[in-house]
């Protein structure tokens, strides 16, 4: 028993030492209340320490993305994203952890195909517009400097041309993450529902469910 209890607190390093504590100390408990003391009878009660260890991340996961989302100190957009795209990647982690049926683990992969999808896309996305405004944006502000002199008005067209462009490649910057963060919000938030309906949890889970 100690054993299974010692492999599930190694695969809990995200979570802080008191959250840590907290767990083990839970779970210790419980299977000394229910009188389990091999490591197979631990995992024949809570799953293997992997998949014990995998649902009680996205448990956290999900608390702390609830609790920040509801907070009403001003948040960085760039920090819940990354936060909503750990909760996702814990979930999907927790999921393919657990024994499911044909039908669900078809949904498991679809959303670890769409996850997959948005943050390739968004990254293509970012890239593709950056090198294309930003490039336009240099070369008119070059070709602008060049020819100031020669032909101030055409120097000042293609100078004003380049320095929009530059303007404009932030703004495309600015709209990109806006709409990828909604995008990610809105995944997190489907993943979170998969996860709280099919997600099988055993008694002492559902004990100390956050």
């Amino acid at each position: 028993m100690n054993d299974y209890i010692q492999t599930v607190q190694k695969l809990l390093g995200q979570l802080t030492t008191a959250e840590q504590q907290d767990v083990i100390a839970y779970y210790r408990e419980y299977l000394l209340d229910a009188g389990i003391e091999t490591y197979e009878q631990a995992v024949d009660e809570l799953g293997t320490p992997r998949s014990l260890a995998r649902k009680v991340l996205a448990d956290y996961s999900i608390r702390s993305s609830s609790q920040e989302s509801q907070s009403t100190k001003s948040r960085s957009d760039i920090q819940a994203t990354k936060n909503n795209v750990k909760t996702v990647w814990l979930i999907i982690l927790a999921l393919l952890s657990t024994p499911v049926t044909i039908p669900i683990l078809l949904v498991i992969g679809a959303l670890f195909i769409a996850f997959a999808a948005v943050i390739f896309s968004l990254i293509v996305a970012a890239f593709a517009v950056f090198l294309s405004v930003i490039a336009v944006g240099i070369v008119g502000v070059v070709v602008g400097v060049t020819t100031l002199f020669q032909a101030p008005w055409t120097g000042i067209f293609y100078l004003g041309m380049g320095l929009a462009a530059l303007g404009g490649s932030w703004l495309c910057w600015l709209i990109v993450k806006w709409f990828g963060s909604k995008v990610i919000w809105a995944l997190s938030w489907t993943a979170k529902k998969i996860y709280d309906r099919f997600i099988p949890r055993s008694r002492a889970e559902r004990g100390h469910k956050l």
